[in-house]
């Protein structure tokens, strides 16, 4: 019992020391252009996801999933979101020049409950590009509870949009 006490003990204080001198020896990426390694994004989607579940209210998403809500959360994604987190057409790849990379939702659409997601939108994701709807907008008026809304029920119904709302989505946009 003694040696696995021991064992134990050096685990807990070994790990923290040796990420701590490899970070001081420059051995860490940091580079925005480098791919994280899979145990930094691992390690981050779960203190995200975990974080979120503790922490964001439980609330009703107040808006139907109709179409004109839809196509109101779809024009919100395209003004404010797409530009970072592309659009079926591949017109924007501005995302991939984050580190770490921004989820692309035209080809991995978001799998979280409305209200982990407005919890997200309203107060961003830290050490990302995310900003919070809530607070770097705050006396824009144009950034309400009902335009965050707008875009969360667009977005947790990427799979299963309406036949009309999926045409427009995927609509190549006119060029200007």
């Amino acid at each position: 019992m003694r040696r696995f006490l021991l064992g134990f003990l050096c685990g807990v204080l070994i790990l923290p020391v040796a990420a701590l001198l490899l970070g001081w020896l420059g051995l860490l990426p940091a580079s925005a252009n480098a791919k994280p390694p899979d145990v930094e994004r691992a390690f981050a989607r779960m203190a995200l996801r975990n974080y979120v579940v503790r922490h964001a209210p439980r609330v009703t998403n107040p808006l139907q999933p109709t179409d004109e809500n839809l196509l109101a959360g779809l024009t919100v994604f395209r003004d404010a979101c797409a530009g970072c987190h592309g659009d079926p057409n591949g017109e924007s790849d501005f995302g991939a020049a984050f580190y770490p990379p921004v989820p692309q939702f035209a080809t991995h659409p978001p799998v979280l409950p409305d209200w982990q997601l407005f919890f997200i939108v309203k107060n961003g994701v830290r050490y990302t590009g995310m900003p919070a709807w809530d607070g770097q907008w705050r006396h824009d008026k144009t950034v309400s509870d009902d335009r965050m809304w707008k875009a969360v029920t667009f977005l947790s119904r990427l799979k299963s949009l309406p036949p009309a709302v999926d045409a427009e989505w995927h609509k190549k946009p006119v060029s200007q």
